[in-house]
């Protein structure tokens, strides 16, 4: 049933693009963790969404709703609708960030096969940086699993301390979390001086 959700909202994306009214999109919920090798169940199906202003005439043409983010919203806004498929109603979320985010996001999006279909889905460290930046349960979990997967080497921890963002004191705790059990001699272990870098990203 997801693999007929997600080639239904590609399509209909990939036409908003066509039509001048969606600058880009990137697959980051659960779809996109299991994507980066930490698979774990999912409801929904998730996407950031670069629009290009017109949200209502968005909203028409997905066949969605958008919802404004309030004053102390961390999120602009997002799309919501459901897929049906099979007799199942899949939920969608699209979701607007920050300027500063879309522009991560954006510029940090690699073409991947996920259930037969061709997506776009953000890259695993401005993905962990997201999760990071959203901090819910799942979020950080799903961060930390990651993290733990990919086994960051300390010039990635570097690079991903480039794209700040998020809260430097979440980033520097998910990376102690994954490598507290490793051996101090194991060579792919950061060193303290590239976590510490972690704390001086723009967050």
């Amino acid at each position: 049933m997801f693999r007929q959700a997600l080639k239904d909202i590609v399509r209909r994306l990939e036409q908003a693009k066509a039509d001048g009214l969606l600058r880009g999109y990137a697959l980051i919920g659960g779809l996109a963790t299991g994507a980066w090798g930490a698979p774990r169940a999912t409801q929904d199906i998730d996407f950031a969404v670069a629009t290009a202003g017109d949200h209502p005439k968005l909203a028409q043409a997905l066949g969605a709703r958008f919802r404004s983010g309030g004053p102390d919203d961390p999120l602009p806004g997002v799309f919501t609708l459901s897929v049906q498929t099979g007799g199942d109603s899949i939920p969608i979320q699209l979701v607007v960030l920050p300027p500063r985010w879309i522009e991560i996001v954006m510029n940090h999006v690699q073409p991947a096969t996920i259930l037969d279909s061709s997506v776009p889905v953000v890259s695993w460290q401005a993905l962990v940086l997201l999760k990071l930046y959203a901090g819910g349960p799942q979020d950080l979990s799903d961060a930390r699993a990651i993290l733990a997967v990919r086994q960051p080497k300390p010039e990635e921890i570097r690079e991903m301390s480039s794209l700040g963002a998020c809260p430097s004191n979440r980033l520097v705790s998910a990376i102690h979390f994954v490598y507290s059990s490793r051996d101090p001699c194991d060579e792919r272990r950061p060193h303290e001086q590239d976590v510490s870098a972690l704390r001086t990203g723009p967050g």
